[in-house]
């Protein structure tokens, strides 16, 4: 029995210290977050699967795939309007961007890659029906599109189709994980 309050102790004093030096800290990170505007998931109109970067990943080139939607930072992005109404899309977790990973063509997946406000990372919302939208790479005939309807399926780049494989709703979400 001594050896059980002896570790209650322990961590009781552990947690003690850590809420002394980075309560505050964690307490202004968490408000930061949930105060972020125009933040939402997109989820695909087919499957309801929402963009995301490969396993969280924050280094440049990882692929951007579809995963079952959930109310994360990896897969909430943050809508950058541009004065011509394009927008950048920022993730919160990765603090990245999308674009293709080569000159865009139909067929191109996407990767992710620093803010540069290029013109391979902007992109326009097309209202397609209801709350559904398009989204087509600014100044090209390319939509983003799945390729699958599991986690983990890369999204590539496609020339228009009347299908919900290309249509996206935006959920608006303030994740603080």
């Amino acid at each position: 029995m001594k050896t059980f309050a002896s570790v209650m102790l322990g961590i009781g004093i552990s947690a003690a210290v850590y809420a002394l030096l980075f309560g505050q800290r964690t307490y202004h990170n968490i408000q930061r977050k949930r105060e972020t505007v125009n933040t939402f998931a997109i989820v695909n109109a087919e499957n309801g699967m929402a963009i995301r970067v490969y396993n969280a990943g924050i280094h440049d080139e990882t692929k951007i795939i579809q995963y079952k939607h959930a109310n994360w930072e990896c897969m909430t992005w943050q809508f950058i309007r541009l004065a011509d109404d394009s927008v950048l899309l920022k993730n919160l977790y990765t603090h990245k961007t999308f674009q293709p990973i080569s000159n865009p063509d139909e067929g191109v997946s996407l990767w992710q890659q620093p803010l540069e406000a290029n013109e391979h990372q902007y992109w326009e919302f097309i209202k397609a029906s209801g709350e559904n939208y398009y989204i087509r790479l600014k100044g090209t005939g390319l939509y983003v599109t799945v390729t699958g309807n599991e986690n983990d399926s890369p999204l590539t780049l496609m020339q228009k189709q009347d299908s919900k494989i290309q249509q996206w709703t935006l959920k608006e979400q303030h994740p603080i994980v």
